[in-house]
């Protein structure tokens, strides 16, 4: 019996911003994507030196976030994991039930190399690859089997096929969680970046200040 595909993206969103949204609803109507279940994790390997705040905040702010987009709903699965969110741990999870399609930005594709069992990821799902402007370098070469996987595909609908890595052709996003925290800080451009009820949620909490 066939499973049900799911569409996965996770994320610290600390905070969720307007970049997150606009994305994803791109990518639902350009690709023929129905639902994209947002996947907020508790302890993200890769940024143990940015502690996010509590748990119940991050998912308030994203359930604010998505209230408007009913094609967009949440799933809080990580935030119970005791252990830190290891994306193979998460992918063995939802692939017991669905078609797993996990959703990350290019500046997480370039980093594949450095994931937690990278190959049983692969076997678990088919990676959709969002662009995204980044300041890091990117490596001279990923591995040959990551490169040989990998596909650039303009609009949809996308073939669900293990091990395949999809790179979908819409506009770059140069927004980022780091650059909110900073703005709200400093109390500059956040009002650009992030919708006002997650906006008044923040100061409400007195969330992100110094």
């Amino acid at each position: 019996m066939n499973k049900t595909p799911i569409y996965l993206f996770g994320g610290s969103f600390n905070p969720p911003h307007q970049g997150h949204i606009n994305l994803l609803l791109d990518l639902q109507s350009q690709y023929q994507i129905d639902t994209i279940t947002l996947l907020p994790n508790a302890i993200s390997p890769l940024k143990v030196d940015t502690p996010p705040v509590a748990n119940h905040h991050r998912l308030n702010m994203l359930e604010l976030c998505i209230s408007e987009h009913p094609n967009l709903c949440i799933d809080d699965y990580e935030l119970h994991q005791t252990q830190p969110s290891y994306t193979v741990n998460t992918l063995t999870h939802f692939a017991r039930h669905y078609q797993v399609f996990f959703i990350i930005g290019y500046d997480s594709y370039i980093t594949l190399p450095k994931w937690y069992q990278l190959d049983s990821i692969l076997s678990l799902c088919h990676l959709i690859v969002l662009p995204r402007t980044i300041s890091k370098q990117i490596p001279h070469q990923l591995p040959q089997h990551i490169v040989q996987n990998t596909t650039t595909q303009k609009n949809g609908p996308i073939t669900y096929q293990t091990g395949r890595i999809t790179h979908v052709d819409l506009p770059k996003v140069n927004i980022s969680s780091t650059q909110c925290r900073k703005d709200l800080q400093n109390h500059s451009r956040e009002s650009q970046l992030i919708i006002p009820s997650v906006l008044n949620y923040i100061r409400e909490h007195n969330l992100y200040e110094d």
